[in-house]
């Protein structure tokens, strides 16, 4: 099939979701005629109208006509210039970077620096003061130093900039620079004030107790001097009258005062409850930034070039006496932001189009191919692989073909897609989308605030559990997973013609060791010419075979996952961190630093990309990273409609439409 007009029907969008797809994109670049149009009519005439911005405040200022220009929702508009203000921050630069778009490179340095990150500390690079004055070995050993890796995925990928003369008016080189991030875990120290604050409580009760037996003695010392003064006036003759009064107005006006005293240690003690509440929020604001992560080392390198690497860090903390012009401040913003634009190609093109789109089209591919439409398993999968092929087919014609590549308008590696994509695929793995096992492998587990994962190990598992219900529903006993010829096929086609040219990522680290499964396969079924669904380094590490009801349960969670919890969390909504240029600029216009070149905000702004790049960043992350207006959402009448079409209750189907709603309220909880 060379083009979508020539998919079947039933592979191909309705009518309403290809024009709102189309629409927006259209709708979207014409915004941008008009500005081609005078930096062509100036090339021809004179001088290009030159619109680059002089400040970050400007920017702002431009931000919201752009977005009003280019269709944006007002929320969107908003939530951007959010970003605006706390884009420089170091907490949300890495909170953005491990948790945002591209969240799946992040990985915990275990044993020691290696490589360019040793050298760069053993030349000291790596101030002690940004890791707060910690040895760096110990920081390692607490599994708290982490790293972002970019240059392998970006090397051989050449400069961008073809589209620039006639996008911005102006020929210019967009610079593609291998960007590597080192990031810091700060020690907590919320153990030790919880001890304290233990003590304090233990401190608070004693003295509370005190208290209440210092009030007990006054009661009955009062009680005791009643009860004497009634005593002495049952005596008393009515002479004496006036002195019995006296005597018991006395120990009344002492009880008083006692009350008063009572009252006045209440207000003290009020004083003290609010006192202690300044100070839990006092406490939670600090908090705030305990153990989250915050990069400290930058590696830069414009290999293109041949130009040397540079390694940047932050400035010391109390440094800093004006953001807009202090060097050492720049310079590091700067830094973050080549490391930005390395992250945003290998973002559009890895993790969102290789893994979350071209990577889908496989596993529906094969299973148009080998399941029948009455199959359990084709029943499972297709209401997930719905129109996959068709909005990839779409993709390919009109989003990266070589004459209609949007990307190379405003992207530093757009003219170099091809490449790109071939790289990034190396990285793609099996094991990598079982999620659990993910965070496990890449020491994330444990790591505190991070909630990407936290979502995504959540979702799994209601994924999971949905999946191995509806398996048992059809499949009774390994023998009914082995013997099913019609998976076996489908399973075999994604990893012989799917992946058939791939590598499995890090195959060269050794060869993979066979799961318990796999074993025990080999024991009770030696009499079969494939003694396991071993995964070998072929095919990106996916299994060839599956022969235990376990197995197929993941396998099918991570056909599934990949095709709708993860792209959802790579693509939607990305416009306002994606779209908004200085916290995350998708191509930039001059070499990156040298070491000791002293940066001013001239040179950031110079840098940046022009008007027109960044109307063009906002057309495309609006159009990819949104819903459509038609998409219909699994929720209301319509989720009940979707039930009864796909959990029809016959025969070996029975009890699906329970599963669906036991599953989906789990899912809508999260």
């Amino acid at each position: 099939v060379k083009s979508y007009e020539d998919l079947p029907r039933f592979l191909q969008f309705r009518e309403a979701q290809l024009n709102a797809f189309l629409g927006a994109k259209d709708a979207g670049l014409d915004k941008l005629k008009g500005p081609v149009f005078l930096n062509i009519l100036g090339n021809c005439c004179g001088a290009p109208p030159q619109r680059d911005f002089n400040s970050f405040a400007q920017y702002a200022e431009s931000f919201t006509k752009m977005g009003e220009l280019v269709g944006w929702l007002k929320t969107d508009i908003k939530d951007g210039l959010k970003v605006g203000e706390i884009f420089q921050d170091d907490t949300e630069f890495a909170r953005q970077i491990i948790q945002g778009p591209n969240s799946t490179k992040l990985r915990q340095i275990k044993g020691g620096l290696f490589g360019k990150w040793y050298e760069a500390n053993e030349k000291g690079m790596l101030p002690k003061y940004a890791i707060d004055g910690e040895d760096i070995e110990d920081v390692i050993k607490d599994g708290r130093l982490f790293e972002i890796l970019n240059s392998e995925v970006l090397d051989g990928i050449g400069h961008g900039g073809k589209a620039s003369k006639l996008i911005t008016g102006t020929d210019k080189t967009w610079y593609v620079v291998q960007a590597d991030c080192l990031l810091y875990q700060r020690k907590s120290t919320k153990v030790e004030e919880k001890e304290v604050e233990k003590e304090q409580e233990q401190q608070q009760e004693q003295e509370q107790a005190q208290e209440n037996e210092n009030e007990k003695a006054i009661e009955k010392e009062d009680k005791e001097k009643k009860e004497k003064n009634e005593f002495d006036i049952s005596l008393s003759s009515s002479s004496t009258y006036q002195f019995s009064t006296t005597a018991t107005s006395g120990s009344t006006n002492t009880w008083v005062d006692k009350v008063e005293e009572k009252n006045t240690e209440k207000e003290k003690e009020k004083e003290k409850l609010i006192e202690k509440k300044e100070k839990v929020i006092e406490k939670e604001e600090k908090e705030k930034n305990e153990d989250l992560l915050v990069p400290v080392l930058i590696r830069l390198e414009n290999k293109n070039d041949g130009e040397k690497e540079t390694f940047w860090h932050p400035p010391e903390q109390g440094t800093v006496r004006d953001s807009k012009t202090d060097p050492k401040h720049l310079s590091w913003l700067l830094a973050k932001m080549y490391f930005r634009c390395a992250d945003w190609g290998i973002y559009s093109i890895g993790t969102h189009y290789a893994r979350a789109h071209a990577m889908n089209e496989v596993f529906a591919t094969s299973m148009y191919r080998n399941l029948p439409s009455a199959h359990p398993l084709f029943r499972l999968l297709q209401p997930h692989f719905q129109g996959i092929i068709g909005i990839n087919m779409q993709a390919r014609a009109n989003l990266i073909a070589p004459d209609q590549n949007a990307f190379a308008k405003f992207m530093s590696s757009g003219d170099n897609l091809l490449d790109l994509l071939v790289n990034c695929c190396k990285e793609l793995d099996y094991k990598s989308m079982v999620v659990p096992d993910d965070f496990e492998t890449r020491g994330l587990k444990d790591l505190p605030s991070y909630f990407y994962r936290d979502d995504a190990v959540a979702l799994w598992g209601i994924l999971k559990g949905y999946i191995e219900e509806m398996v048992s529903l059809s499949y009774f006993s390994e023998d009914d997973v082995t013997k099913d010829e019609e998976l076996q096929k489908f399973v075999e086609e994604i990893k012989e013609i799917g992946f058939g040219s791939f590598e499995r990522a890090g195959a060269e680290a050794g060869a993979d060791k066979e799961d318990k499964e796999d074993k025990k396969d080999k024991e009770n079924k030696e009499d079969k010419e494939d003694k396991g669904d071993k995964e070998d380094n072929r095919g990106a590490g996916f299994p060839k075979c599956i022969l235990t009801k376990e197995k197929l349960v993941e396998y099918l969670t991570v056909l599934i996952f990949n095709v709708s919890i993860f792209h959802t969390s790579v693509n939607f909504k990305v416009n306002k961190y994606l779209g908004y240029l200085p916290n995350a600029p998708p191509s930039l216009r001059l070499t990156p630093p040298a070491q000791d070149d002293v940066i001013t905000m001239e040179r950031i702004m110079e840098t940046l990309p022009q008007y027109e790049v960044a109307l063009a960043t906002m057309v495309i992350t609006e159009v990819l990273g949104n819903f459509f207006s038609n998409r219909a959402i699994l929720r209301g009448d319509h989720g009940r409609k979707q039930i009864r079409i796909y959990g029809r209750e016959h025969g070996r189907f029975s009890g699906t439409r329970g599963l669906y709603q036991k599953y989906g309220q789990e899912h809508g909880e999260i």
